[in-house]
Parts: C-alpha cells; structure tokens; sequence
C-alpha cells in the first residue's frame, strides 16, 4: 500500500495542498510506503521537513530543476527517500535521460497524463509513448503515472509498462472506493506477469 501526498507551490501550480505536518501524523500511524509528489518551483526547500516527517519517496519535477537536480538527487537519499522525477505532458521524455544515467541517478520516473494541479482531468493516452520509451531503455525502472487513471484507462497504462499507479477521482469518487484499487492493481500485476 502507498499513501500518496502532493504538495503543491503557486509558483508551478495554482492551488496549495498539505505538507510535512500531515505525513508526520500518518508516519505515526502507518509503514506504508508515503509517496511526496512536489510540483513546485524550490523542491530543495521541501526535502529536509518532508525527509524528518517520515516521507518515504521525493518526487520533484524536472521543469522546475534542471539546474540543481544533481544536489537534489543527492540531498533526497541523504535523507533516507527515495529520489524520483516527473515530467508534465509537453516536456520531452530526452529531458530525463541525464537523471537517468547519472551515476547518482533517480529510482523512479512519474509520467504525468495530465497538466498537474487539479483532479478529475482527463487522461491522456498519448503520453503511454512516454512510458513505453522509458519501459524499453529502462527495464528495472519504477515507472508511475498520474492523471486520469481509472478502470477506463488503466489497462492502457499498465501494457504500456507503467508499474506504479496514481488514482485520485476514480477511487475517491466511487461507490465501492477498494473494489476500484483492486482492478487497478490486478490490471498492473497482470501486465508485470505478461512482459
């Protein structure tokens, strides 16, 4: 089980969220594994508070430091997390490719199918080529993707290579929240299974 936190900055997104409080209370009451997607402009600001409240992965996005993403990296697993990277819908999959490669590199690469900042969009289908480049070149790389993900999409998703699922609306907004998480991640362990 992954319990996700998405902070977000004016700065790189419009609307505000929770932070390093709130994954210090649910550190006191779970092991499960506590996902920090920051979609903001200063990640570095964010990595000591989130590493001491327990946060399990840091995932920072790329447009907002690609000059500093070497320190980040580095700060990140200093600090006992998990250092990933994302990418919104209109950047170039080759703008991860040193994040990659770097003998410090990054463990987890989170495709965004839609434009961060607010739930309930619409997925983007276009972007599984982003997973299925990332899946080929990369074969033991965590692979998430965000936006839209629902039993409608997530059979996309996973045949195209994605091992790690963001869902928000469609579990939140069903009537039977567990039964939705179950064909989301029997979908994904089918297609680990069949590749």
């Amino acid at each position: 089980m992954m319990i996700r936190y998405q902070g977000t900055q004016r700065h790189f997104v419009p609307n505000l969220t929770i932070g390093a409080p709130v994954i210090e209370s649910l550190r006191k009451h779970t092991k499960a594994y506590l996902d920090c997607h920051l979609m903001v402009s200063n990640p570095l600001d964010y990595v000591e508070p989130l590493g001491k409240a327990g946060a399990s992965g840091f995932t920072f996005h790329i447009e907002a430091s690609k000059d500093n993403w070497k320190e980040l990296v580095q700060l990140i697993k200093s600090k006992g997390m998990t250092p990933g990277v994302s990418l919104k819908p209109g950047t170039p999959i080759e703008d991860l490719y040193p994040l990659l490669e770097d003998e410090n590199p990054v463990e987890l690469v989170l495709v965004m199918t839609v434009e961060p900042g607010f739930g309930g969009q619409k997925f983007m289908p276009e972007m599984m080529d982003k997973v299925r480049t990332l899946r080929k070149n990369y074969p033991s790389l965590d692979i998430e993707v965000d936006g839209g993900l629902g039993p409608s999409t997530i059979d996309m998703a996973a045949s195209a290579g994605a091992n790690c699922i963001v869902a928000g609306s469609s579990v939140f907004g069903a009537s039977d929240p567990a039964q939705v998480i179950s064909l989301l991640r029997k979908s994904v362990e089918d297609s680990q299974k069949n590749n």
